[in-house]
Protein backbone atom coordinates (compact mmCIF):
# COMPACT_ATOMS: atom_id res chain seq x y z
CA UNK A 1 0.00 0.00 0.00
CA UNK A 2 2.77 2.94 0.51
CA UNK A 3 3.39 2.84 -3.34
CA UNK A 4 0.53 4.06 -3.59
CA UNK A 5 0.70 6.41 -0.62
CA UNK A 6 3.61 7.67 -2.16
CA UNK A 7 2.16 8.01 -5.72
CA UNK A 8 -0.37 9.80 -4.81
CA UNK A 9 1.74 12.39 -2.48
CA UNK A 10 3.87 12.84 -5.27
CA UNK A 11 1.61 14.10 -7.24
CA UNK A 12 0.53 16.45 -4.39
CA UNK A 13 4.05 17.73 -3.79
CA UNK A 14 4.41 18.37 -7.74
CA UNK A 15 1.21 20.54 -7.92
CA UNK A 16 1.34 22.36 -4.84
CA UNK A 17 5.02 22.43 -3.67
CA UNK A 18 5.48 24.34 -0.78
CA UNK A 19 2.30 24.73 0.11
CA UNK A 20 1.64 20.70 0.80
CA UNK A 21 2.48 19.37 3.94
CA UNK A 22 2.24 16.10 5.53
CA UNK A 23 4.00 16.16 8.48
CA UNK A 24 3.11 18.50 11.69
CA UNK A 25 0.52 19.83 13.65
CA UNK A 26 -1.62 21.18 10.23
CA UNK A 27 -2.43 16.78 9.58
CA UNK A 28 -3.51 15.73 12.96
CA UNK A 29 -7.51 15.17 13.88
CA UNK A 30 -7.59 15.35 17.20
CA UNK A 31 -10.36 12.74 18.77
CA UNK A 32 -10.56 13.71 21.75
CA UNK A 33 -8.09 11.03 23.34
CA UNK A 34 -5.14 9.15 22.85
CA UNK A 35 -2.71 10.54 20.23
CA UNK A 36 -4.50 12.23 17.25
CA UNK A 37 -4.73 10.55 13.57
CA UNK A 38 -3.53 12.13 10.88
CA UNK A 39 -4.80 12.75 7.28
CA UNK A 40 -1.88 12.53 4.42
CA UNK A 41 -1.65 16.52 4.43
CA UNK A 42 -3.00 19.44 3.93
CA UNK A 43 -2.54 22.38 1.15
CA UNK A 44 -2.29 26.47 1.96
CA UNK A 45 -2.94 25.99 4.99
CA UNK A 46 -7.05 25.53 4.08
CA UNK A 47 -7.60 21.98 2.31
CA UNK A 48 -7.23 19.27 4.30
CA UNK A 49 -6.50 15.87 1.94
CA UNK A 50 -6.85 12.17 2.12
CA UNK A 51 -5.24 9.47 -0.33
CA UNK A 52 -6.76 6.44 -0.27
CA UNK A 53 -6.47 3.31 -2.63
CA UNK A 54 -8.14 0.67 -0.16
CA UNK A 55 -11.22 -1.05 0.24
CA UNK A 56 -14.53 0.88 -0.15
CA UNK A 57 -14.66 0.36 3.69
CA UNK A 58 -11.29 1.55 4.59
CA UNK A 59 -12.00 4.50 2.46
CA UNK A 60 -15.25 5.46 3.93
CA UNK A 61 -12.96 5.18 7.42
CA UNK A 62 -10.63 8.05 6.30
CA UNK A 63 -13.69 10.40 5.27
CA UNK A 64 -14.62 10.16 9.08
CA UNK A 65 -10.86 11.88 9.14
CA UNK A 66 -11.51 14.26 7.28
CA UNK A 67 -15.06 15.49 8.13
CA UNK A 68 -13.24 15.60 12.01
CA UNK A 69 -10.60 17.58 10.41
CA UNK A 70 -10.19 21.49 11.90
CA UNK A 71 -10.26 22.74 7.87
CA UNK A 72 -13.50 23.29 6.41
CA UNK A 73 -12.35 22.43 2.72
CA UNK A 74 -12.02 18.64 2.62
CA UNK A 75 -10.14 16.71 -0.45
CA UNK A 76 -10.71 13.12 -0.93
CA UNK A 77 -8.05 11.46 -4.16
CA UNK A 78 -9.18 7.73 -4.82
CA UNK A 79 -6.73 6.01 -6.87
CA UNK A 80 -8.17 2.71 -8.17
CA UNK A 81 -6.19 0.24 -6.65
CA UNK A 82 -7.81 -1.98 -3.91
CA UNK A 83 -11.67 -0.85 -4.34
CA UNK A 84 -13.92 -3.09 -6.11
CA UNK A 85 -15.81 -0.15 -7.65
CA UNK A 86 -13.80 2.90 -7.71
CA UNK A 87 -16.90 4.80 -9.02
CA UNK A 88 -19.59 3.59 -6.52
CA UNK A 89 -16.84 4.41 -3.66
CA UNK A 90 -16.63 7.87 -4.83
CA UNK A 91 -20.37 8.78 -4.98
CA UNK A 92 -20.56 7.28 -1.52
CA UNK A 93 -17.89 9.23 -0.42
CA UNK A 94 -19.24 12.31 -1.86
CA UNK A 95 -22.68 10.97 -0.37
CA UNK A 96 -21.12 11.03 3.02
CA UNK A 97 -19.34 14.47 2.84
CA UNK A 98 -22.64 16.49 1.62
CA UNK A 99 -24.81 15.29 4.72
CA UNK A 100 -22.28 16.14 6.77
CA UNK A 101 -20.59 19.49 5.16
CA UNK A 102 -23.28 19.91 2.56
CA UNK A 103 -21.64 23.23 1.33
CA UNK A 104 -19.53 22.52 -1.71
CA UNK A 105 -16.55 22.83 0.33
CA UNK A 106 -15.59 19.26 -0.62
CA UNK A 107 -14.26 17.13 -3.85
CA UNK A 108 -13.64 13.87 -4.03
CA UNK A 109 -11.55 12.73 -7.70
CA UNK A 110 -10.61 9.45 -9.04
CA UNK A 111 -7.35 9.01 -10.36
CA UNK A 112 -6.44 7.29 -13.21
CA UNK A 113 -3.31 6.07 -12.24
CA UNK A 114 -1.65 4.43 -8.36
CA UNK A 115 1.47 3.54 -7.00
CA UNK A 116 1.75 0.11 -9.64
CA UNK A 117 0.11 1.59 -12.60
CA UNK A 118 1.01 5.51 -12.78
CA UNK A 119 -0.62 7.95 -14.74
CA UNK A 120 0.93 11.26 -13.81
CA UNK A 121 0.37 12.94 -17.25
CA UNK A 122 -3.37 12.81 -16.26
CA UNK A 123 -3.46 12.98 -12.39
CA UNK A 124 -1.75 16.25 -12.09
CA UNK A 125 -3.96 18.12 -14.24
CA UNK A 126 -6.97 16.08 -12.31
CA UNK A 127 -5.14 17.19 -8.30
CA UNK A 128 -4.51 20.62 -10.11
CA UNK A 129 -7.97 20.87 -11.16
CA UNK A 130 -9.41 19.56 -7.27
CA UNK A 131 -7.05 22.27 -5.86
CA UNK A 132 -7.94 24.47 -7.72
CA UNK A 133 -11.88 24.06 -7.19
CA UNK A 134 -11.51 23.98 -3.82
CA UNK A 135 -9.89 27.65 -3.92
CA UNK A 136 -6.00 26.58 -3.88
CA UNK A 137 -4.06 29.07 -6.85
CA UNK A 138 -0.57 29.13 -7.46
Amino acid sequence: MGVHDDYGKGLLRAVAGGDYEQYGTSVDVDYGAGSPARIDGTVGGRIAVEIESRTSKQVRGAVLDLLCHRFEKKLLLLLPAHMQNVQTTAAQCRAVLDRYIGNGEFRVFVLAGHGNDPKPEQDLITVREALRELGWEK
